[in-house]
């Protein structure tokens, strides 16, 4: 049955409503538009150092065996990041998540035009978000995981914001997250990061899409905030693949970490991604009510 408003928690309807929901958008989105997944990014860097000479036969054997396992990814990012160096790594990713003939598709556009979603979240390096922004002539400067006393005025001022969690293409090397010691040293060794996820987290709903349950930053993630509020709190939504998670795994990640999953189809481009935000779309159209005293 395709996604409509009878098959959309209440709850999540209401928070969105009420302006207490935001998004988290994963490489799902992206890959639409041509872009790799993380496999993807991951072996292309493989070929790249395979064809610049830059890596062994031993090498290459040993890193598409690590590819081959998602729980591995993270590691594999740091193999990589030390054999090629960093220079090579950077320019990799700034080649190809700069490339001008990818556009926003119609999800990038549903997604930017939401009127009382509080803000998008995206791992993405690349920038059809801040292209669909632009075509929809919506202004909003986006801010970087390193940028906390900004969100955090964003989420003060409850305004709009879009925040690139991981860098982007255009970030200094330095500055890319991407590898396992990126990822535990942006979790656990920046303070205004933290605050500001615990912000994000405990304030609003978070949806995510364009997410896989493999994803490795995304495991890294809920079992941070897991940690640190253990008792669950606010509930957080993710539109999923039905044909990828189970019954018994939908009740653990609703147990664990408060995420409630939305069945979709992988059929049809998942047209149930876009089918889902016109239906927020429609409450848009809703007349609003003054909501200042629930904030």
């Amino acid at each position: 049955m395709a996604i409509g408003k009878e098959t959309i928690p209440t709850e999540l309807l209401d928070s969105y409503r009420n302006r207490k929901c935001g998004f988290f958008v994963g490489a799902g989105l992206s890959m639409a538009a041509g872009f790799p997944d993380w496999k993807g990014l991951l072996d292309g860097l493989i070929q790249h150092g395979q064809a610049g000479h830059e890596l062994t036969t031993q090498q290459v054997t040993e890193l598409k065996e690590l590819a081959k396992d998602p729980n591995k990814f993270l590691t594999l990012a740091e193999a990589l990041k030390d054999v090629l160096g960093l220079s090579t790594f950077k320019k990799y990713i700034e080649k190809i998540y700069t490339d001008q003939s990818k556009a926003p598709k119609r999800t990038h556009d549903l997604l930017v035009t939401l009127k009382r979603s509080r803000f998008i979240i995206t791992t993405n390096y690349d920038f059809l978000i801040e292209k669909a922004l632009v075509n929809n002539k919506i202004m909003s400067v986006p801010l970087k995981y390193y940028e906390a006393d900004a969100i955090q005025r964003q989420l003060f001022l409850r305004e709009f914001f879009l925040l690139k969690a991981h860098g982007d293409a255009l970030s200094g090397a330095s500055q890319i997250v991407l590898t396992d010691k990126d990822y535990r040293k942006l979790l656990y060794q920046q303070p205004g990061y933290q605050s500001v996820l615990q912000s994000i987290f405990t304030m609003y709903s978070v949806i995510f899409i364009g997410c896989s349950l493999q994803d490795p930053e995304l495991r890294l993630l809920l079992n941070y905030i897991n940690a640190a509020f253990p008792e669950g709190g606010v509930p957080h939504y993710a539109l999923m693949n039905v044909a990828k998670i189970g019954a018994m795994e939908r009740m653990r990640w609703k147990k664990d970490y408060n995420m409630h999953i939305i069945p979709i189809s992988p059929d049809n481009d998942y047209q149930d991604i876009d089918l889902f935000l016109e239906v927020l779309h429609g409450v848009d159209s809703e007349p609003e009510v003054n909501n200042q005293k629930k904030e």
